[in-house]
């Protein structure tokens, strides 16, 4: 009698015997190949040393261990030419990237160069013709054999027997869907609207079944609850329940179905990931917010999304689509809320980074079909992502030093005129005015939808990071820098400026449009740009400019105290209304009891820990922490009891 593992052993002895002659002549002629291919390469290297060298300038490029090198390669572009030695060593990195689904868990796998996975793959394409090579096939197979099924408990077993039940369709859902559409989809435009309402048609039917225990029902419900949160609000609430009550109701839900269905790495989980980010970060909840991005990222990485497709891809153009959508729009929200936590991001090197932007209307020569160009609105998409590296640059150079110095002021400088450009490369549509003395024009009135929310969006975050940028500079230094070092007294006024920019543009929005009202994150804006000002009134503001800059904060609070519905805006205006009364006692005649004078702002501060370190706004009470770690005092939140 043969025992089952003895004739598994006989069999594959068998089958290495039969087949090692084959494998040994493949590894021949690899062996052969890559001889060939490293004479072929001294032989290009002598040639080179030939040549004469280039007469450089001194300052024409930093040194490869100089600062300012390492930074430039974590800022390459993804874009490159396509005949250049990079772009070569690019296409032959691609050659050699796995990616394929994984036929026993469904999720999708990427294993770059570096992995044996790919080694193998190499392996076994040896000697094929490139038409015969079937990257997709191939990786599918890869991986789907290479997987450990002892370790692949199922969710059934896990869970005690209990799988996801079927989603519940409320005649509310589509109110809150195209909440969403109508909404932050125009600031993050990578999902296909009719191709998700098309999914949600077949999730309410019975022929969707298999869609209610995928993570196409977690991302449902994402949807759902950042649609809630964010849209108008009706007169009456929808079904007798708040919006924010429908809201927390449909995270749970979407939280509880990531939980069921573990480690799933495909599209739908990296989207689901990203909406709740940003509910998240509209509940002003910024820890949770940074750790749902970097689940996103992560799930995004272990699929490849990040790298361009290898040309023999079997995927279909849309999903092509919506991966370098989805990745680009990831990647801005990364770098956005990790600036924003004073966190590092997990994005790693940009080299790592060659999946091509979006294509608008026009960005190509013609060569490609018109399914392979996303709408209009997608081009803020790339518009995002560089303003995020100039994000990046401002916590590099002017935030992790720690120091003011002449540098730093001409670095704040420098990078102002980054933003600049950034503004004027924006295309027509959605480009803001850079200050309030531009002419407007009513012919924007006309302007879609999209358009004028994305303007809007982008003009904000214009200031925000003006803000940022020579915000420092007030922070960081006293009067005596500020007479010492050229510009810096101009930095700290521009600062200023863009802080009542950012007031009164989201003030005028407020009184115009009901859709912005619900937008908690500007919270986040509002409360800092008041911040500013009210260091500086506290700091070295004269009595002729404390009335005009407190009228400013006190647009401010009537904001924050629009946003009833957000503890968190109600909890800021009336600490914003303090601090106004403790400025106003500084410039104050009559001596106040009991009440310290006012102190330098390095001294004695409460936490800020959206940006930078703290800010001493009234005797040591203010807590602006509180606006990005709250729990919410209710006790019914539940966003705060999973997890």
């Amino acid at each position: 009698m043969c025992l089952p593992g003895s004739r598994f052993r006989q069999e594959a002895i068998h089958a290495r015997t039969e087949h090692s002659t084959s494998y040994v002549r493949h590894l021949e002629e690899q062996v052969r190949r890559l001889s060939a291919f490293e004479a072929q390469a001294k032989a290009g290297q002598a040639t080179t040393s030939q040549q004469p060298a280039p007469l450089v300038a001194k300052d024409a490029a930093p040194s490869a261990s100089s600062p300012a090198y390492k930074e430039n390669e974590r800022h390459a572009s993804s874009s490159y030419d396509a005949d250049s030695p990079a772009s070569l060593r690019l296409g032959q990195a691609s050659g050699q990237e796995i990616s394929g689904i994984n036929r026993h868990t469904r999720n999708v796998e990427f294993y770059g160069s570096s992995s044996s996975v790919a080694l193998l793959s190499q392996v076994q394409r040896a000697g094929d013709e490139p038409e015969e090579a079937r990257e997709d096939q191939d990786g599918e197979a890869l991986v789907s054999n290479l997987h450990n099924h002892a370790f692949s408990p199922a969710v059934d077993a896990a869970l005690g027997g209990q799988r996801p039940g079927r989603v519940t369709h409320y005649p509310q859902c589509q109110n809150f869907i195209m909440n969403y559409f109508t909404s932050l989809h125009f600031v993050h435009p990578f999902l296909d609207k009719t191709e998700f309402l098309s999914r949600c048609e077949q999730l309410w039917s019975q022929e969707g079944h298999h869609l209610h225990t995928s993570s196409f029902a977690a991302l449902y419900y994402s949807i759902l609850s950042l649609g809630a949160l964010v849209g108008p609000r009706e007169e009456e609430p929808i079904g007798g329940i708040t919006n924010m009550q429908w809201s927390r109701t449909f995270f749970d839900e979407a939280i509880a179905r990531c939980h069921r269905l573990g480690m799933v790495t495909d599209l739908d989980m990296v989207q689901c990931y990203f909406m709740l980010s940003k509910i998240c970060q509209n509940e002003l909840n910024a820890h949770w917010s940074y750790m749902y991005v970097g689940l996103a990222v992560r799930t995004a990485l272990a699929m490849g999304i990040n790298r361009e497709p290898s040309p023999q891809s079997k995927k279909p153009v849309s999903q092509l689509k919506a991966e370098a959508r989805t990745w680009w729009g990831l990647y801005s929200l990364e770098t956005e809320m990790s600036f924003a936590m004073g966190r590092p991001d997990t994005l790693g090197a940009d080299l790592y980074h060659n999946r091509s932007f979006p294509l608008i209307g026009n960005d190509n020569s013609g060569s490609m079909p018109d399914d392979h160009f996303d709408p209009p609105q997608c081009a803020i998409i790339k518009s995002m992502v560089d303003l995020s590296r100039i994000t990046r640059s401002i916590c590099l150079d002017i935030y992790l030093p720690e120091t003011i110095t002449p540098r730093t002021v001409a670095l704040a400088y420098r990078l102002e005129q980054d933003l600049d450009k950034w503004v004027e490369g924006l295309p027509d549509a959605i480009r803001p005015k850079q200050a309030t003395g531009e002419p407007v024009s009513l012919k924007s009135v006309r302007d879609p939808q999209w358009a004028k929310r994305q303007r809007l969006v982008l003009g904000i975050r214009y200031h925000n990071l003006r803000i940022l940028t020579f915000g420092s500079l007030l922070l960081t230094s006293s009067s005596n820098d500020q007479g010492a070092l050229p510009g810096l007294r101009e930095g700290v006024q521009k600062c200023l400026d863009s802080a009542k920019q950012t007031i009164d543009t989201i003030y005028i929005t407020y009184q115009h449009h009901d859709f912005f009202r619900t937008w908690y994150y500007n919270t986040t804006y509002t409360v800092f740009a008041a911040s500013v000002i009210l260091v500086y009134v506290m700091k070295e503001a004269t009595e002729a400019e404390m009335d005009p800059l407190l009228r400013v904060v006190a647009m401010a609070i009537e904001i924050l105290e629009t946003m009833d519905e957000c503890v968190v805006a109600l909890k800021a205006a009336k600490l914003m209304q303090r601090a106004i009364d403790k400025a106003r006692r500084k410039f104050s005649t009559e001596t106040p009891p009991a009440v310290p004078p006012a102190v330098d702002a390095n001294e004695a501060m409460l936490h800020l820990n959206h940006y930078w370190g703290p800010l001493n706004l009234i005797d040591g009470e203010m807590d602006f922490d509180f606006a990005f770690q709250l729990d919410d005092m209710d006790g019914s939140n539940p966003m705060f009891l999973q997890q």
